[in-house]
């Protein structure tokens, strides 16, 4: 109820017939059990499962080991000047905590970074999460126009599937806006997975009293979306 409903520790208190002081210290020591139990269920495929469990609209992209995504959690301000640096996002224009997911091409999270602050940039959390080490030469990255990781992945001989730039020209040619079209409805189902996990209103407005505990939440939320129903129908993959 904490996590889903984000209710107050004195609403929870009542309803549970607690102190206020034992209701915290009880969803704190749930928190740390629950992340410990639930991490298996943010597994890691092998390219085989990924390959059979591939949907009509990977057609064009069969390579594709992962699609990736930053989300960013809006947080309460942090009292030390050094922390609210660290945590401002020009891009929400608030104050927030950043992870980045990753989903297999069937919808499954199957990696998830450190909690970052909001300041940190999608290719410095990228690169510091080391989820490049577990693709295998030829595998391929589905990302946005944020992730500038071309020499990254280059180096690791690792295909990175990303939306064409413009780059000073008025419109897309006709074959990038096509590659645009297939990407854009192909990268749609990390968008669906963030939905869910922001479901979870703790994160509407991260409450300061959780902050350090919210590697571990953002785990739990992340793992209950894998338990859940999945992201795409049957008739949606491809016949082997």
């Amino acid at each position: 109820m904490k996590l889903k409903q984000n209710l107050s520790y004195s609403v929870l208190a009542i309803l549970f017939q607690c102190s206020n002081s034992n209701c915290k210290k009880l969803i704190t020591e749930t928190i740390c059990l629950l992340s410990v139990i639930l991490k298996p269920m943010i597994p890691w495929p092998t390219k085989n499962e990924i390959l059979c469990n591939l949907p009509k609209c990977f057609k064009n992209f069969e390579s594709t080991r992962i699609i990736i995504d930053c989300i960013e959690i809006p947080i309460m301000k942090p009292k030390s000047l050094s922390a609210s640096i660290i945590t401002y996002s020009n891009y929400k224009s608030t104050y927030t905590a950043k992870f980045m997911t990753c989903v297999t091409p069937a919808g499954i999270i199957s990696f998830i970074s450190q909690g970052y602050g909001g300041r940190a940039s999608d290719k410095f959390i990228f690169e510091n999460s080391n989820v490049i080490d577990l693709l295998e030469e030829n595998d391929a990255i589905m990302a946005d126009k944020g992730f500038l990781i071309d020499s990254l992945c280059a180096k690791k001989h690792v295909k990175l599937f990303r939306p064409p730039f413009l780059r000073g020209k008025q419109q897309l040619t006709q074959t990038e806006a096509l590659l645009n079209k297939s990407i854009a409805s192909a990268r749609v189902h990390i968008e669906r997975v963030n939905q869910r996990i922001k479901i979870f209103n703790i994160f509407s407005k991260f409450p300061s009293s959780l902050l350090s505990k919210i590697d571990e939440i953002f785990l739990i939320a992340c793992a209950i979306v894998n338990l859940s129903v999945p992201i795409l129908n049957n008739n949606k993959f491809m016949t082997k």
